[in-house]
């Protein structure tokens, strides 16, 4: 399972963020990701403002989401045509455009015309973002050494969990209270502008990309396509990394959706009581990144990510047990015992270990083996997959928690998860990997 000799020393937090360019790019997505998130909390709440009604909410949250199915396999293409730092520039200063349209609309139109152009660029705000965070995941590679990159993935990966909290919790909130919907948008605008002043400096090794000039554009477009896909499906240890990767994704957003009800309606305590899953979950997110920082490098990274699935299947085992318990009488449903909270946080932890690690490593194994030429095509793929794989089984199972159970869902969701798992142990790689 040992795979490199690298010191400690050389892949530490510490050495990460003494890589100038790394620094700056990760700090320029904190702000950028921040102001991604805070900007549809403010969103639904302008639109809240104009309707009152829930449905239309749901329509700018199903719009802001769509471009992620329709544009994530053409922004690949686009991502290896283009220099990765030009388009998050690019996409950056947009934003700044964009976010500054919704102002113009709200002193400019009213009624209808004034909701229409929010749901309008809504959608493009969301486009561009299709195109900003695979070049964002593409850019890593070219700013740190291989044995480094398990280590920046990791912490990228914390990034992507903490600017949620800090768009939606801290920017959004704090700039509309101190200035209201306009001074909101003015101040996400300002964040964007930061992130571009931040991006600017960067120097990237990265080649001269190939524009291949064509008279044929659609036909050298879907050869593009299919040269991401071709190299996908025989690369088979990129081909189940995305699969482990989105496998983890639709688990994510489903722990998410059933939290509150699982301490409610199973443990008997208030729906907010679920901040003791995320907050234990986050905590195990920081141990993981921690431990990568220092020693995750000298293993293999498909024994990491097979591990980091085990150890969720078995923290998934953990929730089933406690929730079959409750079920049964063992545990007051009134009252939980702090013997059961502690279980709920142990697991949660681990929950958060297990799932960091597997993902970690998968999207490191595909930044590794993925050609510079192609590699914007493979990722915006992997971009695509989980979306898709994400949401469907989400909406199915999160209903069919109502009919038969969150303890019956989370029993399939554990053997689903342990098997993965098993499985990884024993995949073996192709000729094709090397």
């Amino acid at each position: 399972m040992i795979e490199v000799e690298s010191s400690s020393e050389e892949n530490s937090l510490a050495a990460i963020f003494q890589n100038r360019d790394f620094r700056l790019l990760w700090t320029s997505q904190l702000f950028g990701q921040s102001a991604q998130n805070a900007i549809l909390f403010v969103q639904t709440v302008l639109v809240e403002g104009l309707t009152r009604s829930s449905g239309l909410v749901g329509l700018a949250v199903l719009i802001y989401n769509l471009p992620s199915i329709l544009f994530s396999l053409p922004t690949g293409v686009v991502l290896d045509r283009f220099r990765k730092k030009n388009i998050l520039l690019f996409c950056n200063i947009s934003r700044v455009f964009v976010v500054a349209g919704f102002v113009f609309f709200r002193r400019y139109a009213q009624g209808g015309g004034l909701l229409t152009a929010v749901y309008a660029l809504t959608f493009v705000l969301s486009t561009i973002g299709q195109l900003s965070d695979p070049a964002e995941s593409a850019m890593v590679p070219l700013l740190v050494p291989c044995d480094q990159l398990l280590t920046a993935n990791s912490v990228f990966h914390l990034l992507f969990n903490v600017s949620p909290v800090l768009g939606v919790l801290v920017l959004a909130p704090l700039s509309l209270k101190m200035g209201g919907i306009d001074g909101a948008f003015a101040t996400i605008s300002l964040t964007y502008v930061i992130t571009a002043g931040l991006l600017w400096p960067i120097s990237a090794r990265e080649p001269r990309p190939d524009p291949h000039p064509s008279k044929d554009v659609l036909s050298r477009f879907w050869e593009d396509l299919k040269a991401g896909w071709e190299f996908i499906i025989a690369r088979s240890s990129v081909l189940i990394a995305i699969g482990q990767h989105a496998l983890l994704t639709m688990l994510t957003m489903i722990i998410a959706v059933l939290a509150s009800g699982f301490v409610n309606r199973v443990l008997g305590m208030e729906p907010t009581d679920a901040i003791y899953i995320f907050f234990s979950a986050g905590l195990g997110m920081f141990l993981t990144t921690m431990w990568t920082g220092r020693i995750g490098h000298r293993f293999r990274r498909q024994s990491l990510a097979a591990i980091g699935l085990l150890i969720t299947g078995l923290a998934l085992a953990g929730f089933t047990f406690i929730a079959w318990n409750s079920e049964m009488g063992a545990t007051s449903v009134a009252e939980p015992s702090l013997r059961v909270i502690a279980q709920v946080v142990s697991m949660a932890l681990a929950l958060g270990v297990g799932g960091t690690l597997a993902v970690v490593s998968a999207q490191t194994i595909v930044q590794e083996q993925s050609p510079v030429g192609i590699r914007g095509r493979v990722i915006a793929t992997e971009f695509l997959f989980t979306s898709v794989v994400g949401l469907v089984p989400m909406l199915l199972i999160s209903s069919l928690a109502d009919i038969v159970g969150i303890p019956a869902v989370l029993a399939g969701l554990t053997v689903l998860v342990v098997t993965s798992a098993v499985l990884s142990f024993h995949v073996r790689p192709s000729r094709s990997d090397f």
